[in-house]
C-alpha cells in the first residue's frame, strides 16, 4: 500500500511540474529491429542462461535492465542544424544493447527526430520512473545540440533553482528548441526526474556540446559554503547518492564533434572496453569511458575532452563481451 501511495504522490508531483506535458499517453517511439540473434549472440545467451555469472545480472533473478535512448538529430525549420550522425548513433547503440542477453526489446524505448520534443521526453522519463524498481538498472542516453541557457536577447539564464555561479544553466535542444525557447531540457530539470528513479544503478550518457554541465557533483558543488533552504539541501545530497555514473562527451566549456564519443562508447560496449579493462567478460560504463576518452581526445587534437562522474558503487554493467 505504501508503494502505491508513493507512486500516486510521485505522479501528482510530476503533474504539477509538467502541467500539460504529461496528459497524453506515454509515447513509445521505439526503433524496431530483427529479433533473431546471430550465432555469437546465441552462444552468449546460452552462457548467460546456463553458467553462473552473478545473480544480480540474471534477468530471471530479479534485476532488469531498462534504457531510454534519445537522439534529436533534426530540428524544426532549422535544417542547417541537422546532424544525421546522431540518428545513426542511437540506432547503433540500441542494436548493440540488444546483442547482449541482459537487455530486452520491451525494456528499451527510443525517442528520435521529430518525436524528440520536451513533452515526449518527459513522458518517456515517466515511463522509466514507473517501471523500474530498486533491483533494476537504468541507462539514459541523450544526444543533441547543447548550449548555455540564454533568453531571447542572448543573455544568460539561470532557471530555478538559482544555482549557477556563471549565471547560466546548461540546456539540451529538443526538436523545436531553435523555434520555441521552452522546447529544451535543462540540467536541473533532468536531475529532478533522475532523482525519482528507484533503480539501484543509473547510467546517464550525454553527447552534446557543453555536456560537462550535466554533472551532479558540479550541481552539488554550487551549494558549498552557501545558505540554502532545507529542501534544496536534501535535493543536493540526494543527487550525490552512490547510484549514478555520468558519462559526458566534453567539459562544460567544450564543444563536442559529431558522434565521436558515442561511436567510441559503442565500440567499447562491443568488447573493446573489457579487452582494455579487466577482461572479465563484462563491458562496464566505466571501462567504456576509459576506452573512449583517449580516442576522442586524439581524434580532436585535444579540443574535445570527455569527462566522467562516477558515484556508483562498483562498476555499471552495460553488455557482455
Amino acid at each position: 500500500m505504501k508503494s502505491i501511495i508513493n507512486k500516486k504522490l510521485t505522479i501528482q508531483l510530476i503533474s504539477i511540474v509538467c502541467v500539460s506535458l504529461i496528459i497524453a499517453p506515454v509515447c513509445n517511439a521505439g526503433v524496431k529491429n530483427q529479433n533473431t540473434l546471430n550465432n555469437r549472440n546465441q552462444f552468449d545467451r546460452w552462457i548467460f542462461e546456463n553458467k553462473y555469472i552473478t545473480e544480480d545480472y540474471k534477468t530471471t533473478g530479479g534485476t532488469d535492465f531498462w534504457a531510454l535512448l534519445v537522439a534529436v538529430g533534426v530540428y524544426e525549420n532549422h535544417s542547417e542544424k541537422n546532424r544525421p550522425s546522431m540518428l545513426e548513433a542511437v540506432d547503433n547503440l540500441y542494436n548493440e544493447l540488444l546483442n547482449s542477453p541482459i537487455w530486452q526489446e520491451e525494456h528499451i524505448h527510443v525517442l528520435k527526430a521529430e518525436n524528440a520534443t520536451l513533452k515526449n521526453l518527459i513522458k518517456e522519463l515517466i515511463w522509466l520512473i514507473l517501471h523500474v524498481n530498486k533491483k533494476d538498472m537504468s541507462l539514459i542516453y541523450i544526444t543533441t545540440h547543447g548550449s548555455p541557457a540564454l533568453d531571447k536577447d542572448g543573455n544568460k539564464r539561470d532557471l530555478p533553482p538559482k544555482d549557477e555561479d556563471d549565471g547560466a544553466d546548461e540546456v539540451l535542444i529538443m526538436y523545436r528548441g531553435f523555434e520555441k525557447w521552452y522546447d529544451v531540457i535543462w540540467d536541473d530539470l533532468l536531475n529532478f526526474f533522475l532523482r525519482l528513479l528507484r533503480s539501484k544503478g543509473i547510467c546517464l550518457i550525454v553527447d552534446s556540446c557543453y555536456s560537462g554541465g550535466f554533472n551532479d557533483q558540479y550541481f552539488k558543488s554550487k551549494f558549498k559554503g552557501r545558505t540554502i533552504e532545507p529542501f534544496q539541501q536534501g535535493f543536493a545530497e540526494e543527487m550525490a547518492s552512490k547510484r549514478k555514473v555520468v558519462l559526458m562527451s566534453c567539459e562544460e566549456d567544450n564543444l563536442s564533434y559529431g558522434s565521436l564519443f558515442t561511436n567510441s562508447l559503442i565500440t567499447g560496449f562491443r568488447g573493446a572496453a573489457d579487452l582494455s579493462g579487466n577482461r572479465d567478460g563484462v563491458n562496464t560504463a566505466e571501462e567504456a569511458f576509459n576506452y573512449a576518452e583517449p580516442l576522442v581526445k586524439a581524434m580532436t587534437d585535444g579540443d574535445q575532452c570527455p569527462t566522467i562522474l562516477d558515484l556508483y558503487s562498483g562498476e555499471f554493467t552495460v553488455t557482455f563481451s
